[in-house]
């Protein structure tokens, strides 16, 4: 008897599949200092009853291990559980006696066994709380309201290592996944703003241990109405070793540098607002704060168990108000590691000023050139060895950033951190500058100074009072959607020229969609491929999916700016994105990739219309079709719906109606013999 190839199993193939699948969910539960087999939510999809706020528990569901915690549960419990629940995760496992295998539930990676010493470096391991919990860990829940509110707070815990990539993942078996329909997001909500956590320009909350601590000093309400004064007692700042599980406290508070990770420690107090003479009450938080090159993963944890205070990650560039204030405007992030002391004298090193607020400045270190500069930013070019600091402003920077400026070098001079070479034995020589009329000392600094090498704004007579916006699209929650990002320091009404940092748009599963708003004109910007595998092929087609509903979305987008006249849309990539892109971010490091490798900087600019046009092609000539590489948005597997019924007719040798009668076997046959199928 032959057995041939069919297509998508039967639905009871579907259920077994699916049952497999869920059998194999461990949950345990955080009981006096151990964790615990949840006996009823055992192998089972969880429900959201089994999250209690005085609960800590640990899900594993394979290659996703999260710890939750609820509001209730106290500092030292939590920090047991993060200990416990890395050791679940980076421990043993063994799914032998389970019908699936969640790591492969596919059976096509045979290095990847149904036991084993440790997870694939792909697997992912997360901390949510209580009202803060991620679409990912909502999505397993049986019960999760899809319209549930979702929390604006920041989230306080994330997870221990680095975001892993990882291939977006679905219930529907492969074959069911390859030609589902996506329709572009509602490009109209994008434009009024809803597409984000909070609504408008309001402030994202920060809560610590139940209060809102907001920008970290002033009134802030409690949860019972009444309002309480904060303000702040201490900050005490320690490095965490690479090598060792201990702590350096540091001598100049605000020194991090992006190749090491730090632990902030803040006490503050609560006094009641109403002047009644009753004692406040002090807490505390612990901050760790992550460089964007810290190679420390799980030593964050180690070392908070020897602080009590709420616990917050902060990962560069995400930083809130609260945590900024902290340092006054003092604020540096240098780059390399502490260890590295070789570029603290001698040298000119250039830093950006980051923060609408004097309390909230900060500065970040960028390459010292030319092209580090930003029309609409403030910079300080500093060399320690010739007691030399300018304070440089872009033509079209706002009064809000120059104070800023202002405000870190008034704290430099009052500081003179070490690592930047400063002593208050011989102070620098401040000197102001403006675009366009920098001293001679100032040119030679920075090397060639070449307009053309930054967005330079000295002839543009445009106001530039706008915020830009950013979006992420893709298809994560299952249907095509936009999701506003923005910045966690953002002032109601305040322009902010540069919110965001070029991290954010890798910090997401790769390929990657987003959508920049620059008041002037739109950029699509798209980075990566689907990675080479079995299923590239089906890969490539939601890829191509995501990619025409993007573009959808982006014209639909510009037409509600301005239905009159429609702002320009471009298709950028990865690689190859204009200055007018890149300086929307306070740095931008040239990431070389292979479709822009050896084009000399060259960049492309595609209108996003004629992108569309050509990915909507719905034919082309044979000669086309048999060629490597395919033309764009072409499926591999189906060759033979592009072709126009003469090319059909002659290379098949029948026409469309006769072979759809074929079964899929014979049709998979004859487009082999013919060359129509592309693996």
């Amino acid at each position: 008897m032959c057995v041939f190839p069919v297509g998508a199993g039967a639905p009871e193939e579907d259920e077994l599949y699916e049952s497999g699948v869920v059998e194999s969910n461990c949950l345990y539960r955080l009981v006096e200092n151990r964790l615990v087999p949840h006996e009823q939510a055992w192998a089972a999809i969880p429900t959201v009853s089994l999250l209690g706020s005085t609960e800590a528990l640990v899900f594993d569901f394979g290659s996703e291990v999260y710890l939750w915690h609820g509001t209730d549960v106290v500092p030292g419990d939590r920090n047991v559980a993060v200990q416990l629940a890395q050791q679940v995760w980076g421990g043993p496992y063994d799914y032998s006696n389970c019908r699936v295998n969640p790591l492969d539930p596919t059976h096509c990676n045979p290095s990847i066994q149904p036991q084993g010493e440790r997870r694939p470096g792909w697997a992912l391991f997360g901390c949510v709380s209580e009202h803060k919990e991620t679409a990912l860990f909502r999505e397993k829940f049986l019960d999760w309201a899809g319209d549930k509110e979702e929390t604006t707070a920041m989230v306080v815990e994330e997870a221990q290592t680095a975001m892993p990539v990882w291939p977006q993942q679905s219930p529907l078996p492969q074959q069911q996944i390859e030609y589902v329909s996506l329709c572009a997001c509602d490009a109209k909500a994008l434009v009024a703003g809803q597409g984000v956590a909070v609504p408008g320009d309001g402030a994202v909350p920060t809560v610590l241990g139940g209060v809102d601590v907001q920008r970290g000093h002033g009134i802030v309400p409690l949860e019972d109405g009444q309002q309480v004064e904060l303000s702040t007692v201490t900050v005490d700042t320690w490095h965490i070793q690479e090598f060792e599980d201990s702590e350096v406290q540091l001598e100049s508070p605000g020194q991090l540098h992006e190749g090491d990770t730090y632990l902030v420690r803040w006490t503050y107090i609560l006094s009641p607002a109403d002047q009644s003479g009753q004692p406040g009450r002090e807490c505390s938080a612990v901050f760790i704060w992550q460089g964007r090159h810290s190679s420390i993963n799980g030593r964050g944890a180690s070392a908070l168990r020897s602080h009590e205070g709420t616990q917050v990650m902060v990962p560069q560039g995400q930083e809130p108000p609260c945590f900024l204030q902290l340092f006054q405007g003092g604020l540096v992030i240098h780059k390399g590691c502490r260890a590295d002391t070789t570029n603290n004298t001698g040298v000119w090193r250039l830093f950006c000023v980051r923060g609408e607020l004097p309390e909230e400045a900060s500065l970040l270190e960028v390459d010292c050139r030319c092209g580090s500069l930003r029309s609409r930013g403030s910079l300080i070019l500093l060399n320690s060895q010739q007691g030399a600091l300018y304070l440089w402003h872009g033509c079209k920077v706002h009064a809000s950033s120059r104070e800023a400026g202002k405000r870190a070098v008034e704290r430099l001079t009052q500081m003179c951190p070490p690592e930047l070479g400063l002593s208050s034995e011989s102070p620098s020589r401040v000197q102001e500058v403006e675009e366009g009329v920098e001293p001679v000392e100032f040119g030679n600094a920075i090397g060639q100074q070449d307009r053309k090498a930054y967005d330079c704004m000295l002839q543009d007579p445009g106001k530039y009072n706008f915020t830009p916006r950013l979006f992420h699209l893709s298809t994560c929650s299952g249907t095509f959607q936009g999701e506003e990002l923005q910045s966690p320091a953002r002032l109601p009404g305040v322009v902010m020229a540069m919110p965001f940092v070029q991290e954010s748009l890798y910090f997401v599963p790769q390929p990657a969609l987003f959508l920049l708003d620059n008041c002037m004109e739109l950029y699509l910007w798209q980075a990566g491929e689907p990675e080479d595998s079995e299923t590239a092929g089906s890969a490539c087609i939601r890829w191509t999916n995501e990619r025409r509903c993007a573009m959808q979305t982006v014209l639909q987008y510009c037409k509600e700016r301005n239905p009159r006249r429609p702002l320009q849309a471009y298709l950028i990539q990865d690689g190859a994105e204009p200055l007018t892109f890149t300086n929307v971010f306070p740095r931008w490091e040239k990431r070389p990739t292979p479709t822009t490798q050896g084009e000399a900087g060259r960049v492309k600019l595609t209108l996003v219309q004629d992108a569309l046009a050509q990915l909507s092609k719905t034919q082309y000539p044979l000669e086309e079709l048999l060629q490597t590489p395919l033309p764009e948005g072409v499926d591999p597997q189906r060759l033979e719906i592009y072709l126009s019924d003469h090319d059909f007719q002659t290379i098949l040798e029948m026409k469309r109606d006769e072979y759809d009668f074929l079964p899929n076997w014979k049709q998979i046959s004859l487009k082999k013999s013919k060359g129509l199928l592309k693996t």
